[in-house]
């Protein structure tokens, strides 16, 4: 009777040691042995990694509670596909179905999760490099400066066709008057000159003299605007 008594007390403690998992789960063991999974691994070997996703997703429709399938498809997409979608997914089931004996590679696992997690964070959202933005605002500035330069050109060639129509049909008034349009002709033009300082613009400039930009850009014709330079003379119309 004692005996039957400490045969069954024995069955209960090796029946809850079981149930807590203190003794060694030998289903991932055999998980390992599966000939798609073994197969997958020497594709590993071998580089060959989509190969290996192939062989491990065969080794999940045999087996879809196998964690060691789980853990190799997510170290696959996360290293070598840059799945990190997929990764996150497989991860997460080899949590679920983890041996017992594996909570120091669990640990692992969730801060893979946590590494992929970021970045596909970071690849749908990526974060503004502020050098490159900087760039951008002073290219596009730039542009935007020497289109206004342009149309500034473009209107006093506008008013210069208009005077010129003008002095078409006025043509008989100044034949009477032929010395004066001589000395006119003869008359030399005059440039006042401007030092460019510090900070200055071709808009700034010709603000100062009452001038419009386009005829300061007429009467230098050899000046970039974008580049002008403390010391440098420009000629005022």
């Amino acid at each position: 009777m004692i005996r039957a008594r400490a045969i069954a007390k024995v069955a209960v403690l090796l029946w809850l040691a079981a149930a807590a998992g203190c003794i060694p789960d030998d289903r991932h063991v055999d998980e390992e042995k599966d000939p798609h999974f073994l197969r997958g691994r020497n594709l590993v070997n071998g580089q060959d990694f989509k190969g290996a996703v192939e062989e491990f997703e065969k080794a999940l429709e045999s087996n879809p509670r196998s964690a060691a399938a789980h853990f190799e498809l997510g170290w696959l997409y996360e290293n070598k596909i840059n799945d990190y979608a997929g990764a996150i997914y497989h991860y997460e089931r080899y949590l679920r179905l983890q041996p017992q004996s594996a909570r120091a590679q669990a640990l692992d696992v969730q801060e893979r999760v946590r590494g992929c997690k970021q970045q596909l964070a970071n690849s749908e959202f990526p974060l503004p490099n502020s050098q490159n933005l900087q760039r951008e605002v002073d290219r596009l500035m730039a542009e935007n400066m020497v289109l206004r330069q342009q149309l500034e050109m473009a209107r006093s060639q506008a008013a210069k066709s208009s005077l010129a129509a003008a002095a078409v049909q006025t043509a008989p008034v100044q034949a009477a008057t032929p010395r004066a349009a001589v000395a006119v002709a003869a008359a030399p033009a005059r440039h006042r000159v401007h030092i460019v300082k510090e900070r200055e613009t071709i808009s700034s400039i010709a603000a100062k003299y009452g001038l419009r930009p386009a005829a300061v850009l007429e009467a230098n014709p050899h000046v970039d605007p974008r580049r002008l330079r403390v010391g440098q003379s420009l000629n005022l119309p």
